[in-house]
């Protein structure tokens, strides 16, 4: 069944493709324009009188003083229409910044697209006895219209009697966060070049120089950060180690339950960062301290860290929010892990976004937050959520830091 968010969204989605298609032809053209300088060279005839031509001065001053006034005022409309085209220029570049945002329901392209009655409804796609009970009989009416009846399939049950079970909604998973994380990567490239409008660096050094190749390479591959993550992913789905409600398909994304995992799961993550901090100095070096060696961290280091970090800080909350969350469906599983892995990775940009001041309103984990915790290690603990640390007494606004370490307005 439709609901309103999806079908607003799913729709939103076909427009972005356009746009986007639109902007990317736009991007050389832009860059034309960005480096083309703004300053107009006007030469002036200068006009000398011998004493022969005396005689016609009068006569010709009016025609000189005539042309005079013809020329400023075609200097006049010149300098006019330029500080037009540099006011329209602003404005578009003003506009296109905005469009970050859309990255936001982008990440959840997936769960959104497979589950919305159209042709790419999950149930056109993939076979039956993916997704429902394992012998199941279906009733013929609800068949004939198109709704399945939604439950969870087997591939086989293990020797202690527990099932395993079916793959399809963990590479449905893993590929909503990897299809977010295309979206974003693709905003950040043309943000951080500076094609969608300036861009701030968040600390007053600057920006760290690196090249972008090899920056992707490592964020995709890290053994501490998405490998690792595949893997939990992996084990507790496919050895039946979630509550059940997480393997149905009925029903659309419940925003509420992915709100409030991403809560818990902040919550969880804040704790365990402390502890990571506090608990003892050996811990905090073979866990959390070879991530700290970012001390003006980039977007690409958000999961460059070690095994036993990403475990402690990391799996052990996401299992634990899963437990106390226990009334989830799959699409709201698939939505909330993608919005969380893709927010933890915006957090660590070493620019602004557009969006940060609104977000820091109301306590929402902005990168400029996270950039205070790199750079003085005993603030600012939360991740996505700012709250707890307000709760806690450990919040630092960047505000502090402005015309310090931090650049002014990030």
């Amino acid at each position: 069944m439709k609901n309103a968010p999806s079908f607003i969204l799913y729709n939103l989605y076909q427009i972005i493709l356009g746009v986007s298609i639109a902007i990317l032809r736009q991007l050389e053209n832009m860059e034309t324009l960005r480096r083309r300088p703004n300053a107009t060279v006007v030469q002036e005839d200068v006009v000398t009188l011998t004493d022969d031509e005396s005689s016609s001065s009068c006569s010709q001053s009016s025609h000189l003083s005539e042309s005079a006034v013809t020329s400023a005022a075609q200097q006049g409309m010149l300098q006019t229409k330029q500080q037009t085209s540099s006011d329209d220029s602003t404005m578009k570049s003003t506009k296109l910044r905005w469009i970050g945002l859309l990255v936001w329901p982008l990440m959840l392209f997936l769960p959104l697209l497979l589950n919305h009655t159209t042709t790419y409804h999950y149930s056109t796609i993939f076979p039956r006895s993916w997704y429902t009970l394992q012998g199941q009989q279906l009733n013929k009416s609800i068949e004939e219209g198109g709704i399945w009846e939604w439950g969870t399939s087997t591939l086989y049950s293990s020797s202690n009697g527990n099932p395993l079970r079916h793959p399809l909604g963990l590479s449905l998973g893993i590929s909503a966060v990897a299809i977010g994380q295309f979206f974003l990567l693709i905003y950040f490239r043309l943000h951080q070049q500076e094609y969608l409008g300036n861009t701030t660096s968040i600390q007053s050094r600057g920006a760290v120089k690196y090249n972008y190749t090899a920056a992707l390479q490592n964020h995709l591959s890290q053994p501490g950060g998405f490998v690792l993550l595949g893997l939990y992913l992996s084990i507790t789905w496919i050895f039946n180690m979630l509550p059940s409600s997480y393997y149905s398909f009925e029903g659309g994304i419940q925003y509420t339950r992915v709100a409030l995992c991403l809560v818990v799961q902040d919550f969880l993550q804040y704790v365990m960062h402390r502890v990571e901090h506090v608990a003892h100095p050996k811990m905090y070096k073979i866990s959390h301290k070879p991530h700290h060696k970012f001390t003006n961290p980039k977007l690409y280091d958000a999961f460059d860290g070690s095994v036993p970090d990403t475990a402690i800080m990391i799996l052990f909350p996401l299992f634990v929010t899963a437990h106390i969350v226990r009334d989830c469906n799959v699409w709201t599983y698939m939505a909330f892990g993608s919005s969380y892995a893709n927010w933890l990775t915006l957090i660590h940009s070493e620019v602004t976004f557009p969006w940060e001041p609104m977000f820091r309103r109301f306590g929402l984990g902005t990168a400029a937050d996270h950039h205070v915790h790199h750079k003085f290690f005993k603030y600012n603990f939360g991740h996505l959520f700012m709250w707890f640390d307000w709760i806690a007494g450990t919040y630092r606004n960047p505000k502090d830091v402005w015309g310090k370490e931090f650049n002014v307005g990030v």
